[in-house]
């Protein structure tokens, strides 16, 4: 009945907004073809509710067309060995096994089955980097590391790497022309962190000499792991002291004093604060967190701004370097983790997101 009711209002919002354009800002396409990127975004198109249809529900010993694309994303984050190729549509018992990991991470139910919790979760906007795995990397330096160490509800990288040196310094790539007002708003997820550790964050007009490089790129931009255009993947940052720290020049982040870039293939934004907060607690040495409070989670929706530091956060990054003693600026976060989540912001017209996004919404207000 749930599905017939699903299925149902899914039809329903798609002959609504079916014709519904969304103008390209971007002449020039990003490389998606290598990038796991689950139903490939469901833009608008009659497809989309065949996609979902046939795999709601899916369960081990069934083949489904597109059944290799979810092994592909769930490597990509983690959950199968880098060292199995060859991905078919058969949903079997290493499927199964993938997806029940996947869903205890995110505290949900371990059916091993792709239910509509697990799918809504999946085709969420989220950091590039992978959630767990044991698994070997296929080059040290040319991607995210692979594995994680899980202490409560934060995680480390390998070894527990930091920084040697608590004054950090940090540039942005000349080639971006980044605006003061972008500039700011990264500068300040910076503060985030130095609220809360002894960490100092610098600005340098050097970006090869800088500790942390900030730069935005779009598609394959040569480090191993290329971005997808709008939404999917948003950004990504290397663990200590690779300092690495991506953004994708394809969102439409929405930073204060800057116009959306409206109208493009995404009509809803990201929230640019958010997302670097995020990134640079993998710079230090966070894995993802299976809190879902926590700045360290790994998915962030459009509309939601999540910039203030939770208490797993906290703990988490004192646990490598400490606390900050010195008095905290007037408007930081409290430096004992209470709870300072907050809420949603820059709300759109339901008629103006995209169709999937319609979906998940419909996913969330339904079963979630």
């Amino acid at each position: 009945m749930r599905n017939q009711i699903f299925l149902t209002a899914v039809i329903v919002v798609f002959s609504l907004l079916q014709e519904q354009t969304l103008a390209d800002d971007n002449s020039t396409q990003s490389n998606i073809s290598s990038v796991p990127s689950l139903l490939e975004k469901l833009y608008i198109s009659a497809g989309v509710i065949d996609e979902f249809k046939k795999f709601i529900g899916a369960h081990g010993g069934e083949v489904i067309e597109g059944l290799s694309k979810v092994k592909t994303y769930l490597q990509h984050y983690g959950y199968i060995p880098d060292t199995t190729k060859n991905f078919t549509d058969t949903f079997d018992e290493m499927l199964v096994s993938a997806i029940k990991s996947y869903q205890k991470f995110y505290n949900t139910e371990q059916t091993g089955q792709l239910d509509m919790k697990t799918i809504a979760h999946m085709i969420l906007p989220r950091c590039g980097n992978r959630d767990v795995g044991d698994q070997t990397s296929s080059s040290s330096s040319s991607r995210p590391s692979s594995h994680v160490h899980s202490v409560g509800h934060y995680e480390y990288f390998p070894n527990n790497p930091r920084w040697d040196k608590l004054a950090l310094t940090f540039a942005f790539l000349p080639e971006n022309r980044l605006s003061e007002n972008y500039k700011k708003t990264i500068v300040r997820a910076f503060s985030r962190w130095t609220d809360v550790t002894p960490l100092t964050f610098t600005q340098i007009e050097s970006y090869n000499e800088a500790d942390i490089k900030i730069a935005f790129y779009s598609g394959d931009h040569g480090d191993g792991g290329p971005f997808d255009g709008p939404l999917g993947q948003l950004a990504h940052a290397f663990e200590p002291p690779d300092g690495m720290f991506h953004f994708d020049s394809d969102e439409n982040w929405e930073v204060e004093g800057e116009p959306l870039k409206l109208p493009s293939r995404v009509v809803t934004a990201i929230d640019l604060e958010s997302v670097a907060v995020h990134e640079i607690g993998h710079l230090l040495g966070l894995g993802h967190s299976t809190d879902k409070e926590s700045v360290m989670y790994a998915t962030l929706p459009t509309s939601a701004r999540k910039v203030l530091l939770k208490r797993d956060d906290i703990a988490g990054i004192q646990s490598i370097y400490g606390a900050n003693t010195k008095t905290p600026r007037p408007d930081s976060p409290p430096n004992d983790g209470g709870d300072v989540f907050s809420g949603t912001s820059n709300v759109v017209p339901p008629f103006c997101l995209p169709v999937w996004m319609v979906v998940v919404a419909l996913v969330n207000n339904i079963f979630l």
